[in-house]
């Protein structure tokens, strides 16, 4: 009877050492345009535990220090608030998409998104540039930049009912080369060029002297929260399709320039010329409109970098015409709507600013200047939409935990960096993505 009193004594012991060593793994998905607000949340979260490369280590697929720009990272350490190792893992494919990878990502495996691995940290501090090693894994948590009901994922429905964690800003660029002239977008203009794909850019100057100028719509997939904005927010319908070129695979072999686009081929790509950068991945599959012209980057970051080139002199393809160019060697320029944190850095290495219906906003290290935060927070500045976190099922206590404390970050990661504005700053609200925008009484 002693002996059976030891021997459960010893496993209640050993089952309580394991629990107080046991891991924590927490997976993040969706939103681009507001990686760089989590992956800081994150890891001021991490480092209010201890320094990096001592209490905590992290790998991602970013350059040396630009670690809120990645699109996949793993953090393995000491988390506040929870006992044993804490690996959270983010890999941000586009806000539907992840409502999608979450939602349903337990019936439709081949909606799951990479992750990167705890075996991609090879030393202790920064691990960057690290592509591999990956796995395909069903998702926890994910944010976005639009409601679910906004996407085409209506069930299951996500926790919890109210998702709000911020607001995103958003502001239209120009890439690398455009004229002093072309100083904004206004939601018809942008209207005319999203079910056209292609418009004079005397539309945008009012100048008769750009009517032989040519301004393409380049732009997201339908798996991307950033894409879902700019169709609500002018009204154009977020399920309708588009006209999009993106640069093809052959078109961005020189540093800087762009020498090809094409019309986004169905299945977001094609053979020969037509083969675009970004592959398969850029089709729209979500809302089932996999179209010519429908498709779009997968990726924000492939498409901010791309608007730092210039297009002095470039080949037009389509896919209804095949191989051979409808333009060739042309100057055009391409036009798009990022979050301010990705147009802050395509400003930074080339692409030029555009406001908005006339009202523009600069994002700047610290977030925005008083003045421009003014015209969004009082209701001047339009394009921006409410930040939602959301997750599947129920929390167990140390997910919890961790996403309280990831909540609790985000203003302040929010205020030092150009993603957006916390909620408590925001003088008006808005009811719906695209809603008007007016201030509660």
């Amino acid at each position: 009877m002693k002996l059976k009193n030891i021997l459960l004594g010893a496993t209640a012991l050993a089952a309580a050492s394991a629990a107080a060593h046991a891991q924590t793994e927490i997976t993040i998905t969706g939103a681009t345009a507001f990686r760089t607000a989590t992956l800081q949340a994150i890891q001021n979260a991490y480092n209010a535990a201890g320094a990096l490369g001592t209490a905590y280590n992290v790998a991602h697929d970013g350059g040396a220090g630009n670690l809120t720009a990645s699109n996949k990272a793993v953090f393995v350490g000491t988390f506040p608030g929870v006992s044993g190792t804490t690996t959270i893992r983010t890999s941000f494919n586009g806000s539907t998409e992840g409502l999608r990878a979450v939602a349903l990502g337990d019936v439709q495996p081949e909606h799951r998104p990479s992750f990167l691995t705890a075996a991609a940290i090879t030393a202790a501090g920064e691990n960057s540039g690290k592509t591999s090693p990956t796995e395909t894994v069903h998702p926890k948590f994910s944010f976005s930049d639009v409601l679910q009901s906004t996407s085409p994922i209506a069930s299951p429905v996500l926790n919890p009912a109210d998702a709000r964690v911020g607001v995103v800003t958003f502001t239209f660029i120009a890439n690398e080369g455009a004229p002093a002239n072309w100083t904004n977008v206004t939601n018809q203009q942008w209207k005319a060029l999203l079910a056209n794909g292609v418009q004079p850019l005397a539309l945008f100057t009012g100048s008769s002297d750009d009517q032989g100028t040519l301004v393409f719509a380049t732009g997201r997939n339908d798996g991307s929260g950033t894409r879902s904005t700019y169709l609500a927010e002018p009204g154009y319908g977020v399920a309708r399709t588009v006209q999009q070129y993106v640069a093809t695979a052959t078109g961005v072999g020189t540093a800087g320039v762009i020498t090809e686009i094409v019309r986004v081929p169905a299945g977001g790509t094609g053979p020969g010329k037509l083969a675009t950068a970004g592959g398969a991945a850029n089709a729209s599959t979500l809302w089932g409109l996999d179209q010519n012209g429908n498709g779009g980057y997968a990726s924000g970051s492939s498409l901010r970098d791309h608007m730092a080139r210039t297009t002095a002199s470039v080949d037009v393809y389509d896919p209804e015409v095949g191989q051979d160019p409808v333009l060739e060697d042309i100057p055009l320029f391409l036009v798009t709507f990022l979050s301010t944190a990705d147009a802050r850095t395509a400003v930074s290495n080339g692409a030029k600013l555009l406001s908005y219906n006339g009202v523009g906003v600069t994002p700047i290290s610290g977030g925005f200047s008083a003045a421009d935060k003014a015209k969004i927070t009082n209701g001047q500045y339009s394009a921006w939409g409410f930040q939602q976190l959301y997750y599947r099922g129920s929390l167990t206590t140390n997910e919890n935990a961790v996403y309280t404390r990831i909540r609790t970050d985000l203003p302040a990661a929010l205020q030092s960096t150009a993603n957006g504005l916390t909620i408590g700053e925001m003088s008006v609200t808005r009811s719906d993505d695209g809603a008007p925008i007016y201030f509660p009484l």
